[in-house]
Parts: C-alpha cells; structure tokens; sequence
C-alpha cells in the first residue's frame, strides 16, 4: 500500500519472492526503490497525476512495465492500482506480478508462429515458383496453394484458382480419374507415367502424373496433392520421330525398288527403240510401240519413288516463287476447272530460293490436281507466298527442321479434307484416297520428297468437310546468289564418234545394251562387270578416251572410287556416270558434284548418244 507522497506503508510476505527484499524493509521506504532508475525521474509526477483522480486500472496503459529487485536486476511486470481511503486520508494498492516466464512463452509462441508463417511462405515460393505442375487441394478438392507451371500447363493464366473446386476448374476430367482422386482421399499413392485426357476444346492432353494423400499436424488426410508434367509435346515429337523413321524405311525401300526397275527399264525401253528402228513392218511397229509407251510409263513412276526416296539428281538454281506462280496461273486455272476459283496473295517483296525450278512447278501442279478432285462441285484454291523465320522453338517441336529463313507457299482449298487417321499417310509411296486407278499414289510422295531434298519443309492441316492446305516451306537462297539465265541453246553436236569408251556396268543385260548402241554409233568399247574387272582392263588395254561407269556396283569399289582410281594414271580422262538412283558418292544434298555428269536411268538410245557426245567434247 503506497501513500500519496509515494511511501510504501504496507507489503505483503510475497514482495520477498518477486521483489527480494522482506516486508519490514519496505515499509516506509519509497516505492521508487522498486523502480528501475531510469523511470524515477517522472515517477513522482505519475502519482500525484493518479491522486487527482485515483481510479481503479492497470499502470502503464498496456505499455511493458519493469520492476527492479534488490540486487539491481529487472523483471517484466504487470501492475494493477486501486484507490482506497485509510484514516480519511488517499492511498491506493499496488498489485504486481512478475511476467517473466509469460513473457518468454510469448516471445517462444511467436517465434513459433513466425517460423511457420516463414516456412509456409517458403512452401508457397517452392511451390508457385516450381518448373513442375503442383497442386494442393483440401479434402473437398478445393484449391489451397498451385505453382505457376500449373496455370501454364492448363490454359489458366490470369485465374485464381484459391477456394475452386478441382471440378469447376475442369469439367471434362473423366470418370477414371474423380475415382482416382477418391481413393487418393483414403490414403493411396497414385501415379502414371503416361495418360491422356480430352480437354473441353477438343485437345488432347498427354500427362505423366501422381496424385498423393497430404496429412495435417495432427496425422489425419487433409487434401491431396498433384503433381504433374504436360507430355503432349514429347508425345508429337515421338508420333514424328516414328513417322519419320517409317517413311525413311519405306524411302530406301522404295529407292532400291526404283534402282533394280530402272535398270530393266533400261533393257525394256533400250532395245524396244532399237526393234522399233530395225522393223520394217508397219504390224510389227505398232506391237513394238506399247512396249516403249509402257516402259516410259513405269519410268515416270520410278522417277516418282526417287523423288520421295530423295534420290533424284536435282538442278537447281535461284529464282523468285512468285515468278513460278505466275508464270503457272494460266495452266493451273485450266487445270483445275471454271468451277474452282483460283486467287492468288503473293507477298512482296519476296526472297528468292535455291532449288529444281522443274521439280518445283511438278510439285505445284501435283498438289493442285488433288486439291481439284477434293472440290468435284467446285470451291476455291489460294495460293499464298510469305517471307518466314522458323524459330528455334518451332524447329525444337518439328523433326528435321532447321531454324532459319524460309520462303513458305500455302495451297489452300475448300474441298472435302482428310481424315485425322489419313493425315499422317498421305506422303506415303503408293497410298491414296482415290478409287482404283484413278491415282497412283505416288504425286504428293514427290512432293514431300522433293522439299526435305531441298532442305525445306512441309506441313499438312487438314479438317473433313472444310479443306485442305498444305504449306511448303524452301530455304532462303543464300546472300549473293543470283538469278541462273538460261544459256542460248547450242546446235546438238553429232551423236556419233569413233573415240574409245569402257563400260562398266554390273547388270550383263545392261551392259550389253550400252555396248551394242555405243558400237552402232562408231565408237571403240570394251566393258567390265565391276571396278577391279575395269582396273585390269584399262591395265591390258590402256585407258580408254571415255570412262561410262555405273556408280553402285558389287565388289567394294563404287564408280566414284573406279574414276578416281584411273584418274590418278590418267589426268583429266572423261568420265560419265551412269546410276538408277542417286548415292552421296557424287550427289550431295540433291546436287550433283562440280563436274560431274551423270546419265541417270532408265536412259533411251538417243539420250545415251546425247550425253556421250556432250561429255566427250567438253
């Protein structure tokens, strides 16, 4: 009990314990004793300002208040002060606790609470800043806490998904997994590497998922979480590695087919002219006749699968698309029919590109005769030119594409389409839409072979009942390039000659051909059946004036290694070679070597005295 004045006139046998000091030695010592000393100095005016107006209340106004013991140190305190009047004169109680252990479970309880409120925030960091797909949700599959590759992965940027439902979020998620999510909710660990699900646009999503139970402080399931990762792009990429795997086996399946056909075409076509000049009979010519016509025609098909096979002899040459299109729009128009409405967009300007301007028109017109028969009652074709980068990131999601510039055409039109399961095979040998010989199958392989032997690329969108485009993309022709001019044409030297020629050749009826036309024509031939049967005779005989050699052969030496071989002995000999489909041994990236001349089969009497001519007199 405290007078007025601040004396202490009363203490109770508790201050020894808080305070250290005994009862007697208080009474009547001032209660600035028990005050840290710093506070003394407004002390005093505390009490007369509480003795004007003495009311019930805690000292300090909620402010952390200390008292000070006997041996100097101090203590957190609370204070409680009631007025009392003793003998008709004021004095008030003072009632004061040590908070000291409240105080250090306090500041531990924050602590506390401060390390979880941190830990929360790292979890959420960890979690909204995670290159995975992660989601907690509540027991009721209600959002809790999401990363950012979450909103990525499913179209959810911008949302904020806190208190949704998982189902509001996504409707279309399936039966299978709401029951998967069931049994998660009771405790199981669940997960697949590979799954699928139709969004509600219509796409299909590729996923390799787990979904796990997460457990509250107190060990019961409070939610669960997913974690997952989109592998729809791994997915295409796979579905165009394998599509691209198969049609590389079907190419050099096809180019071997071409090279075997091209070498009886050779024997066909051949001595089919050769009877043709020699009969007399005009019975006899007109049995002769379809035998030529149709031995041209299993040469077109040929030259078709080399196409595709990217086994063709390019020439190519750097001109603008625009030039092409033009230059094609009336044959196209005719082509297609006056039902079909034909516009053309053509950018410009536009670059130029490098590549076979014939192969190119074929190309063009093939596309545009199945765009025809896609549109029987009529419709439209577009033809659109653009100048285009090809980014890293499109190259990284397309097989066999390099990043860089490109001069893309679209041929667009507006008929039947193609069906999604008919889409990845329309670039295959021989597969076609048609009905039975109304097609070989053999136009688009072309094209889809020409463009990837160009370097380029080609891509297909297509949906039933609204068209078709197909859009080619060739290279940029590189700086400084210009425009090939077509030279005059020069008079076409004599066919004959009496120069001496060795052909090698390892088909015997072949060979026999090429030496029965060469002797017709006047020249001296002596022939091999391989290159070490070559070497030996050029060794016995002397090397002949003209090396026409075919470039695959048995026996481990090609063409190339035979020319080079007789070119070390005899500088600068001619050579011509002869071949059914191209090898990398003289063409490289579809063009031929500088100062190569090939004769590529099947080849016909005249083109053979043509191009014999022709290379002898260089």
């Amino acid at each position: 009990m405290i007078s007025a004045a601040g004396v202490i006139e009363f203490a109770s046998d508790r201050v020894t314990d808080i305070f250290g000091y005994a009862p007697d030695e208080l009474v009547g010592s001032s209660i600035e004793v028990l005050i840290p000393e710093r506070f003394r100095g407004e002390h005093s005016n505390q009490i007369k300002a509480y003795f004007r107006k003495p009311t019930s209340r805690m000292m300090g106004g909620g402010l952390l208040l200390s008292g000070r013991r006997k041996d100097t140190t101090e203590f957190p305190a609370e204070i409680s002060i009631s007025p009392i009047i003793v003998a008709d004169r004021h004095a008030a109680i003072a009632a004061v606790r040590d908070v000291s252990s409240r105080r250090t479970l306090e500041a531990l309880q924050q602590g506390a609470a401060e390390a979880l409120r941190e830990s929360e925030e790292r979890l959420r960091y960890f979690i909204k800043y995670s290159p995975a797909a992660i989601a907690m949700l509540d027991n009721e599959l209600r959002y809790i806490v999401y990363s950012d590759r979450w909103l990525v992965d499913y179209g959810l940027i911008g949302r904020d998904l806190r208190g949704l439902s998982h189902y509001e979020v996504f409707p279309e998620i399936p039966e299978r997994w709401r029951a998967i999510h069931r049994r998660a909710l009771a405790g199981e660990t669940l997960h697949a590497d590979e799954d699928s699900f139709t969004r509600s646009d219509g796409r299909l999503q590729w996923l390799r998922w787990e979904v796990r139970p997460w457990f509250d402080a107190l060990g019961n399931i409070g939610g669960v979480a997913f974690l997952t990762e989109d592998i729809t792009d791994r997915k295409r990429i796979e579905a165009q590695l394998a599509q691209a795997q198969k049609m590389e086996a079907i190419g050099q399946l096809t180019g071997g087919i071409a090279h075997d056909f091209n070498n009886l075409l050779t024997v066909v076509l051949g001595n089919a002219e050769v009877l043709k000049d020699e009969i007399k009979n005009d019975d006899l010519r007109k049995l002769v006749e379809p035998i030529i016509a149709a031995a041209e025609r299993g040469a077109s098909l040929t030259q078709l699968m080399l196409a595709y096979a990217r086994r063709q002899a390019l020439e190519p040459s750097t001109f603008e698309l625009n030039e092409v299109v033009t230059h094609m729009n009336a044959l196209l128009r005719r082509t297609i029919g006056e039902n079909v409405e034909v516009e053309l967009r053509l950018a410009k300007p536009l670059w130029s590109v490098t590549a076979d301007i014939r192969q190119t028109e074929t190309a063009i017109l093939n596309i545009v005769l199945n765009a025809r028969d896609a549109m029987p009652q009529g419709g439209k074709l577009t033809i659109e030119t653009a100048n285009v980068d090809l980014s890293d990131d499109y190259a990284a999601h397309n097989l066999e594409v390099n990043p860089g510039q490109y001069v893309m055409m679209a041929l667009s039109d507006t008929g039947s389409g193609i069906a999604p399961e008919m889409r990845d095979r329309i670039f295959e040998p021989f597969f076609t839409t048609k009905p039975v010989g109304k097609g070989t199958g053999l136009g688009l392989s072309m094209v889809y072979g020409f463009v990837k032997q160009t370097g380029g690329h080609i891509q297909v969108y297509s949906e039933v009942g609204h068209g078709t485009c197909i859009k080619i993309y060739l290279p940029r022709a590189e700086a400084g390039s210009t425009t090939a001019v077509p030279s005059s044409q020069a008079p076409e030297p004599a066919a004959t000659g009496a120069e001496s020629i060795l052909v090698v050749e390892d088909d015997p009826h072949v060979r026999m051909f090429a030496v029965q036309q060469l002797r017709r024509l006047g020249y001296r031939v002596t022939e091999a059946g391989d290159g070490p049967s070559a070497l030996l005779e050029v060794s016995r005989s002397g090397a002949p004036d003209l090396l026409f050699t075919d470039v695959v052969m048995p026996g481990g030496m090609t063409g190339r290694e035979l020319a080079e071989r007789i070119g070390q002995s005899v500088p600068g000999i001619r050579v011509l070679f002869t071949s059914g489909y191209t090898e990398n041994s003289i063409v490289h990236h579809g063009r031929l070597d500088a100062g190569v001349h090939l004769l590529q089969k099947p080849y016909r009497s005249d083109k053979l005295a043509q191009k014999v001519r022709e290379v002898l007199d260089l």
